[in-house]
C-alpha cells in the first residue's frame, strides 16, 4: 500500500490525467470495445483477450523502477498519433472493417499514454504497451491458408507413409473412412496462444533483440508445423483403429495434450540461450534531458488535456453525423433488374440458393438461356452493422442450411466488362444430385469487383463523401450437364453484362 501512496511528485498529475481519458475512452468508444469483450466471451481462440490488459499492467508494475526516475512530459507526435488513430478509428467504422477499428481503437489508447507521458517515457514502456493490441481477436483471415496447409501436409505425411488417399478440395478419402478440415482443425488456436505465450517469454527472458525475434518466429512457425503433426496423427489413429478412435472430441484432447508437449518442449530448448536478470537504469544522457523537463509550465497539462479531450470526442460525432446520411431504406435498384430476360415459369429446383442473414433488401430470379436455367441474386446490407456486413467472412455460398452442399473448386474468372475485364469469384457447387457454377462479386455504387480489401476502399471513400448509393452483392449460378463449364460460364456472362455493364 506505502508503495501505492508514494508516487512520485512529477508522475501524479500525468497518471491522473491518464485514468481519467482512459475512462473518457472507455465510455466514448464503448461499442468497439464491447465489440471485442463479445467476441472473447464466445470465442475459445480469442478467450485470452481478457488476460491481456491485466498483463500488461503487471509487466509495468514489475518494471516500475525503471519508470520512476523518468519524468513525464506532453510529447506533439503522442497527439499526431491520436488524430491518425482516430481517423483511422473512424474510415474502419464507416467500412465496417471491424479488426481495423478495434486495431486503431488500442492505438487510440496507447497514444494517448505517449502524448501525455511523451515519447522518452513511452518508448521504455514500448513492449508492454504494445502488447495491448493483442486485446484484438485477429487472425481468421489466416484460417483458409492454415486449413489448405493441413490438408496438404495430412495428405502429403499419409502418401509419404504408403497410405492410398484421395483428395478433393479439404476433403479427402481413405480406405477406412472419409475425413476433412474443419476451421476447427486449421490450428489458429494453437498460433495464437504460442504467439502469446512466445512474446511474453522473449520479454522476460532475452535482452537481446536478435533472440526476441528469433523465439517470437519459432513460437509462430512451431506450432503450425505442430498442427499438421497432429492433424496427420489424429487421421493415422483413426485409420489403424479401424474409424474407432479420434473421430470424435477425443481427437481434440490428443490435439491439446500434444500442443502442450510442444509448447513446454519449445520453452525448454529457449531457456537454454536465456539472458542473465538485469535492472535497466536510465543512462547519464538521459538523466540530464530528464532534468531539463522537471519543470512544465501548467498550460502543458492543460493544452493536452484540450487535445486529448477533442480527440477522443470528435471521431464518435463524425461517426454518427456520416452513419446517419447511410440511414436510408435499403432498396434493389429496378433498373438492374430491367435488361434481364423474362423470368422463368418456375424456380429450379437443385435445392440450393445463396442466404446470406445479414441482407437488409433481396431480389432473386430464374431466366432461361440456351434451354437452361439461370439464377440470379442480389443483396443489399443497407448501412451494415456487426455480423451484418456486405463483406464478411460468413458470407459463405455452403450454409449449415445447405445441407449435403459442399465447394469443389473456387478460383478467380474474369468476365470481359465494357469498361475492362473484372475479376469475379467463381466456384463450383456440388451435391449428390446436382452441379452448379456461380459466379460472385461485390457492386459499390456502379463499380464492380470481386476484391474485398478494394470494395472496402470504394465504401470508406463513398461513405466519407456522404454517397447514399446501394452496395450490393451479386450471385449468378446455373447448372453445368455433363461437367460443360465453358457453356455454363458463357450463360452466366450473359446475364452479368446484362445487369451490371
Amino acid at each position: 500500500m506505502q508503495a501505492l501512496i508514494n508516487i512520485p511528485k512529477n508522475w501524479q498529475k500525468p497518471l491522473v490525467l491518464i485514468v481519467v481519458s482512459t475512462l473518457l475512452l472507455l465510455a466514448a468508444f464503448w461499442e468497439t470495445w464491447d465489440s471485442m469483450a463479445s467476441i472473447w466471451s464466445r470465442s475459445d481462440t480469442f478467450a485470452h483477450g481478457y488476460l491481456v490488459a491485466p498483463v500488461s499492467l503487471w509487466l509495468l508494475w514489475t518494471h516500475r523502477q525503471i519508470y520512476r526516475p523518468l519524468n513525464p512530459a506532453p510529447s506533439p507526435w503522442g497527439a499526431l498519433g491520436l488524430l491518425g488513430c482516430g481517423f483511422l478509428w473512424l474510415a474502419a467504422d464507416l467500412s465496417q472493417v471491424l479488426v481495423v477499428e478495434q486495431f486503431a481503437l488500442i492505438g487510440l489508447l496507447i497514444s494517448l499514454s505517449w502524448s501525455i507521458l511523451g515519447t522518452h517515457v513511452v518508448l521504455k514502456m514500448l513492449f508492454p504497451l504494445g502488447f495491448l493490441f493483442l486485446m484484438v481477436p485477429f487472425g481468421e483471415d489466416f484460417v483458409p491458408f492454415l486449413m489448405e496447409y493441413t490438408a496438404s501436409f495430412v495428405v502429403m505425411m499419409l502418401r509419404l507413409t504408403g497410405i492410398s488417399v484421395y483428395r478433393e478440395g479439404l476433403h479427402f478419402t481413405l480406405t477406412s473412412g472419409n475425413w476433412s478440415v474443419i476451421e476447427a482443425c486449421s490450428g489458429i488456436r494453437y498460433l495464437l496462444a504460442s504467439f502469446t505465450l512466445g512474446l511474453i517469454y522473449a520479454y522476460l527472458n532475452y535482452v537481446n533483440l536478435w533472440k526476441r525475434s528469433l523465439f517470437i518466429l519459432f513460437s509462430i512457425l512451431v506450432p503450425i508445423l505442430a498442427n499438421g503433426l497432429r492433424a496427420y496423427m489424429v487421421v493415422m489413429i483413426g485409420h489403424l483403429s479401424n474409424m474407432k478412435l479420434a473421430t470424435g472430441v477425443d481427437h481434440i484432447i490428443y490435439g491439446w495434450l500434444f500442443f502442450g508437449l510442444v509448447m513446454l518442449l519449445l520453452f525448454y530448448l529457449g531457456s537454454f540461450w536465456r539472458d542473465e536478470a538485469h535492472t535497466a537504469t536510465p543512462m547519464a544522457g538521459d538523466a540530464t534531458a530528464e532534468a531539463a523537463l522537471s519543470t512544465r509550465p501548467p498550460q502543458s497539462i492543460a493544452a493536452t488535456s484540450a487535445w486529448v479531450l477533442a480527440c477522443l470526442l470528435i471521431w464518435p460525432w463524425l461517426a454518427y453525423e456520416l452513419h446517419a446520411r447511410q440511414a436510408i431504406p435499403a432498396v434493389i435498384p429496378t433498373a438492374l433488374l430491367q435488361n434481364l430476360p423474362p423470368p422463368a415459369e418456375h424456380a429450379a429446383a437443385w435445392s440450393w440458393q445463396p442466404e446470406f442473414a445479414g441482407a437488409q433488401a433481396e431480389a432473386r430470379r430464374f431466366v432461361t438461356l440456351e434451354d437452361t436455367d439461370v439464377g440470379f441474386y442480389l443483396a443489399n446490407f443497407g448501412d451494415e452493422a456487426q455480423g451484418r456486413e456486405l463483406i464478411n467472412s460468413q458470407n459463405l455460398l455452403i450454409t449449415k442450411s445447405h445441407k449435403n452442399w459442399r465447394i469443389i473448386h473456387a478460383a478467380p474468372y474474369n468476365i470481359p466488362w465494357p469498361g475492362g475485364a473484372v475479376a469475379v469469384e467463381e466456384f463450383v457447387l456440388n451435391s449428390p444430385q446436382h452441379d452448379l457454377l456461380a459466379l460472385r462479386w461485390y457492386r459499390i455504387g456502379n463499380t464492380n469487383t470481386a476484391n474485398a480489401y478494394y470494395a472496402k476502399w470504394l465504401q470508406l471513400l463513398k461513405r466519407l463523401s456522404g454517397d447514399a448509393s446501394p452496395e450490393l452483392m451479386v450471385v449468378v449460378y446455373t447448372q453445368t450437364p455433363s461437367n460443360d463449364y465453358v457453356k455454363a460460364r458463357q450463360r452466366l456472362q450473359t446475364i452479368a453484362l446484362a445487369c451490371c455493364s
